[in-house]
């Protein structure tokens, strides 16, 4: 039986952490540059600092009082554009599970993301 040195015991604030959810907020956005690779360039981030799950904030687009539908507003479009990315990317699959796109708010879009064992970053670099 080897016995372990107090110095060689992992510290518990060395050990690394998976953050649960990470929020990213999309407003200043254009859905051009979603369909550009600026959502894939968070999702990949978001992956490597070891999120379970990632949150876009996109605004609502309706629910205004306005009618028809999403009548002069992008927050619409960039939710139509980031929602049908994440369904259709195949390169997002790498680090999306396809079947938890929650779109339950309107103002807003949830992935689960795959876990990743050790996280390479700490925040998001655009």
């Amino acid at each position: 039986m080897r016995t372990v040195a107090a110095e060689d015991a992992i510290k518990p604030e060395s050990r690394p952490t998976r953050m649960t959810t990470v929020e990213f907020d999309l407003h200043g956005y254009y859905p051009g540059d979603i369909y550009g690779g600026l959502l894939t360039l968070i999702v990949r981030q978001a992956w490597e600092m070891g999120a379970g799950e990632l949150v876009l904030i996109h605004g609502h687009g309706r629910n205004r009082g306005i009618v028809p539908y999403f009548v002069n507003t992008n927050t619409g479009l960039l939710g139509l554009a980031v929602r049908r990315t994440l369904k259709s990317s195949l390169e997002l699959r790498q680090w999306i599970y396809h079947s938890t796109i929650n779109r339950g708010d309107a103002g807003l879009t949830s992935v689960r993301l795959k876990p990743k064992s050790a996280p390479t970053r700490t925040e998001f670099e655009l």
